[in-house]
């Protein structure tokens, strides 16, 4: 490409090289926690499923450095999905953008150099850590796979890397969004009807950023089709090659419909009568776009876990709900699902377990399990909990452990003397939002 096009695209796409500001709406959570790398050595990697907020991400970083001092010419943001660039997808491509850019814009100094979706670049991790070893460069990059940003990094990048996981907005996002504060946990009760308004919003059509902001629930359903289509031809079937979408589609639906059920890869091959292998490759496929996440059974025995299978959960419920059959029935499982995405949010090592009394959530941080978590969301009007939803905690294995047990609930909120241990109920509102960030002691 020529220099003159080449310059035209990146002035375009840096628009605040000559304004010094740039629109990066709402700030999220995770902003702070980036910006502490920001003087760091190490690649930032924002990895995350398509439309979750990486490139607004960017934008915040960007946002923040301007507001520091930073000379805007030294900040250079480019969108690897330009479709200008679409016949030159080489490395040869990044080291034109580069090279242009120092030669016409910021010779020298430390320059900021932010590659949103780098996947597109094959062998982009070998440029990437050589510019790293040879000049004074800080890189932030962002992608939509979790395959390219972790076992293909493994040997260019290691120890030259931190990453983040970029989720749809949490609830208490998903508030601020909508212009409701969400005060200190002392303050709730006075917000707690306000605050639980919304949530049946949240449950139904989820935390993409972009849809929270929709007023119009068509429009809403318009865009999640969207994006459930973009993932699964653009991020599923054409990164991977697969030409039988139909089967592809239907095994992601299938999936979608019934998160938080357990299921295997026999299960799934019998059901879609396709082959072992086809179906392995199909769910690595999912779980690599992040459309889905597979729990799997706590166990000491690796083949224990393998033979239990694992239990399919939606990376947003909107989009669940968007292609699934069912929503009004499922809202036990949603809450469930909702559950798993704040969990995950703040733990490496999430499990369920199943022998005899089930238990939804095991957290586990080291050798320890942490946290014994249950999920029972019936009408509020409802306050006997069912033995079932108990039976789980009395697994004779806690006494090995001193791990807090939590039954989530729809409104009910009491604590439950159980033998020699405690069972604290906690409505799913109030623990989305004060609880996961400190520990419940």
């Amino acid at each position: 490409m020529k220099t003159a096009k080449l310059l035209e695209i990146l002035t375009v796409y840096n628009r605040f090289w000559t304004t010094g500001e740039i629109d990066a709406g709402i700030k999220r959570h995770i902003l702070d926690r980036i910006l502490q790398q920001i003087d760091s050595k190490e690649t930032i990697i924002l990895k995350g499923i398509r439309r979750s907020g990486k490139s607004t991400l960017m934008a915040q970083i960007i946002r923040s450095l301007l507001a520091d001092g930073v000379k805007a010419v030294s900040i250079l943001r480019i969108n690897l999905e330009e479709p200008l660039f679409s016949a030159e997808y080489a490395i040869s491509l990044l080291e034109s953008i580069y090279r242009v850019y120092r030669e016409n814009i910021y010779p020298k100094g430390k320059c900021f150099l932010f590659l949103d979706e780098v996947r597109n670049i094959p062998g982009w991790e070998a440029w990437v850590r050589g510019r790293m070893e040879t000049e004074d460069i800080k890189i932030i990059i962002t992608g939509s796979s979790a395959r390219m940003l972790s076992r293909e990094i493994g040997t260019k990048l290691t120890g030259r890397h931190v990453s983040f996981e970029i989720h749809p907005l949490s609830f208490k996002e998903f508030l601020r969004f909508n212009d409701i504060n969400v005060p200190g946990e002392l303050e709730y009760p006075g917000v707690k009807a306000e605050i639980r308004k919304k949530f049946p919003e949240y449950l139904k059509y989820g935390g993409f950023p972009d849809v929270v902001l929709k007023k119009k629930d068509g429009d809403r359903e318009i865009l999640l089709k969207n994006y459930f289509d973009d993932i699964l031809y653009r991020d599923i079937a054409a990164r991977h090659e697969i030409r039988d979408t139909a089967n592809l589609r239907n095994l992601a639906v299938y999936l979608l419909t019934n998160v938080a059920r357990t299921t295997s890869i026999n299960k799934l091959k019998n059901n879609f009568t396709i082959s072992q292998d086809k179906t392995e490759n199909y769910v690595s496929a999912i779980l690599e776009s992040y459309l889905l996440f597979q729990l799997q059974k706590f166990s000491f025995s690796l083949k224990a876990v393998l033979r239990a299978g694992f239990k399919p959960y939606a990376v947003d419920t909107g989009l669940r709900n968007r292609v699934a059959f069912s929503f009004s029935e499922d809202a036990g499982r949603l809450v469930e699902n909702l559950l798993f995405c704040h969990l995950k949010r703040f733990h490496e090592e999430i499990y369920f377990q199943s022998n005899g009394g089930e238990i939804d959530f095991l957290v586990k941080e080291g050798l320890k399990i942490k946290e014994r978590i249950q999920v029972w969301y019936d009408d509020i009007d409802i306050n006997t909990i069912p033995e079932r939803e108990l039976a789980g905690f009395k697994d004779p294995e806690r006494r090995y452990d001193a791990s807090d047990c939590i039954l989530i609930t729809n409104d009910l909120e009491e604590i439950l003397s159980m033998d020699s241990f405690r069972v604290r109920c906690i409505p799913i509102v109030k623990y989305l939002l004060y609880i996961g960030l400190t520990p419940i002691r």
